[in-house]
């Protein structure tokens, strides 16, 4: 007898589809947001390209360990900064409560005081610093971007272009460059931790206040940096899942970066009133303001792709208000915001982020009223953007090979031709910071700023040419300025030509009633001039002015010794 084929098993029940607008687990609670931007990787092959990239960022840097601290900001920074030497509950209060050398950085004052505490005033161990922590950021750098993106080789050879680009010479070979690399060890963790803290529709908390935390790092290194939550908004622009119309998409988008803007706003309200800004013409009229910031923001694109001649200080254009100049500089303007609506509307992260990440970085040195037209260390962080972008376009190309082994050597030989030509360049100008005289001899050569003409003096003044020091001094007293007027009060004291060191020193005190207050640098006017009418035997002159000295800076390193000296020379005469 025939068997009877068995009955077919029941279709399962299908499960139901998730609520998209409220995801519950069996419980009945809301899961933990999961991290979009989480890309595991195998640990040996990330290692491998860290350690590359450090190895990179060091070895080009190098010979750095070998120069000498330069005769610009140097000195306040380091080797006449009494607050750096020692962690006195004293040094350690003035460092955080209050500004120092127009600026209120604590934490690059803190890296000095560590430098000090280990090295004395050798330059050696500030520059180790500076290369070590240019390593950190140029593999932190690499990691960004592999967690933004999730493509590894994107994410190395940015992280290789970083470590190499010539931009990045001034903030690492520079001491007094300390911020740029510092400020980079913090920010990028902090957008690490958000990058873990972000989910499709609400953050993670742990993450998320470590990021704050990191932020205010940042923040309390250098202030530029104050701007980086605009570029967390168009990361939640991009991949936040959440309907725009309602209130979530911006309690969520703006809502979160409240925090940020709280500590960015306190420490910027200090440092915008203790800052220097530019007093020059153009920045009282809105229209030539605009029109110069356009062509900076062209040289700093230019300046971007590593090829343009590196200079420590590069002098203001004149500004031309014709129709091509109008338009260009407007371009210069609109180009970066114009590339992320592009990225975007094309689903083109890379692009969208890349673009945001300089037109971000950038904002401060072109639309804060800084004294100084261009500066390569302004390029030390939107320079990553570029490096990505300029990475992803190899790439790009490579893949247009038909085959892989074609692709390969495409990718291989390019990346490698960027490597070679960014390390030359990055080599070459390292050179020029090696001591004070290399800098400015070399500056002068493209710059006719007051600073460069300073610097060279003050040189000159080392090697007693004080015939070329009055020379420099006058060329820089050309243009207004405190430095080259105290500068000739110097020289004329040394070579014993006291009534034109007074003459001098009348005109710097004139020169500094023009500006806003600075009781350091009055102190050391009022130093001069007290030590002059002690040199003409005009004692009661001498003690008033350096008691004012005292009052001002009471850390002055000579100014104590000078005053009771005076003093015991007084008592004796009666």
């Amino acid at each position: 007898m025939r068997k009877r084929a068995p009955a077919p098993a029941p279709a399962p029940t299908p499960a139901p589809a998730p609520d998209r607008k409220h995801p519950r687990d069996e419980a009945g609670k809301a899961p933990r947001a999961r991290p979009l931007f989480s890309h595991p990787i195998r640990s040996a092959r990330w290692l491998f390209a860290a350690a590359a990239i450090a190895a990179a960022a060091i070895l080009v840097n190098l010979p750095t360990l070998r120069f000498q601290f330069v005769s610009w900001d140097d000195s306040w920074y380091v080797t006449q900064n009494p607050w750096i030497r020692g962690w006195s509950a004293e040094n350690l209060r003035h460092i955080f409560t209050k500004p120092y050398f127009v600026s209120y950085m604590p934490l690059q004052l803190v890296s000095y005081a560590l430098d000090y505490s280990l090295w004395g005033l050798r330059p050696f161990g500030y520059h180790l610093q500076q290369i070590l922590l240019h390593a950190v950021d140029s593999v932190l750098a690499f990691e960004l971007v592999r967690r933004l993106f999730g493509r590894f080789w994107l994410a190395a050879l940015s992280g290789l272009f970083f470590a190499l680009h010539p931009s990045h010479v001034e903030s690492v070979a520079w001491v007094s460059a300390r911020k740029d690399v510092l400020s980079a060890a913090f920010l990028v963790p902090s957008i690490l931790f958000y990058l873990s803290a972000r989910g499709a529709r609400s953050l993670r908390m742990k993450p998320y206040a470590a990021s704050v935390l990191f932020f205010t790092l940042a923040v309390l290194s250098k202030v530029n940096v104050v701007v980086m939550p605009l570029f967390l908004v168009l990361v939640d622009l991009a991949v936040l899942d959440l309907p725009r119309r309602g209130g979530r998409w911006w309690a969520q988008a703006l809502g979160s970066k409240i925090p940020y803007g709280v500590v960015g706003l306190g420490v910027s309200v200090v440092n915008w009133i203790v800052e220097v800004k530019t007093t020059a013409a153009y920045a009282r009229d809105p229209v030539r303001y605009l029109v110069l910031k356009g062509r900076t923001a062209w040289d700093y694109f230019a300046h971007l792709t590593g090829v343009p001649r590196l200079n420590p200080i590069y002098d203001t254009p004149p500004i031309s208000l014709d129709f091509l100049s109008l338009v260009g500089s407007f371009a210069g303007l609109v180009v970066l915001p114009a590339l992320v609506w592009i990225g975007l509307a094309r689903r083109d992260r890379v692009l969208a982020f890349g673009a945001g990440w300089i037109f971000v970085m950038l904002l401060p040195a072109i639309f804060f009223p800084v004294p100084t037209y261009l500066a390569d260390r302004y390029l030390y962080l939107p320079a990553l953007g570029f490096c990505w972008l300029l990475a992803a376009a190899l790439l790009g190309i490579s893949a247009l090979a038909k085959s892989k082994p074609l692709r390969r050597a495409v990718a291989a030989l390019s990346a490698t031709a960027v490597a070679v030509l960014f390390w030359l360049h990055t080599a070459r100008y390292n050179r020029v910071w090696a001591d004070s005289e290399s800098l400015w001899s070399y500056t002068i050569e493209a710059s006719r700023d007051f600073r460069a003409f300073n610097n060279l003096a003050r040189v000159r003044m080392e090697q007693n040419r004080w015939d070329d020091a009055e020379r420099l001094f006058k060329l820089g007293s050309r243009q207004t300025n405190v430095t080259s007027w105290d500068g000739l009060t110097a020289v004329y004291y040394k070579t014993g030509r006291m009534d034109e060191a007074l003459q001098a020193n009348q005109k710097a005190f004139s020169v500094h009633a023009l500006k806003a207050e600075d009781p350091t640098e009055l102190a050391e006017l009022n130093y001069k001039r007290g030590t002059i009418y002690l040199t003409q035997n005009r004692l009661d002159e001498g003690i008033a002015a350096l008691t004012t000295t005292l009052r001002l800076n009471p850390r002055h390193p000579d100014a104590r010794r000078m005053l009771n000296s005076a003093l015991q020379l007084k008592q004796q005469s009666r």
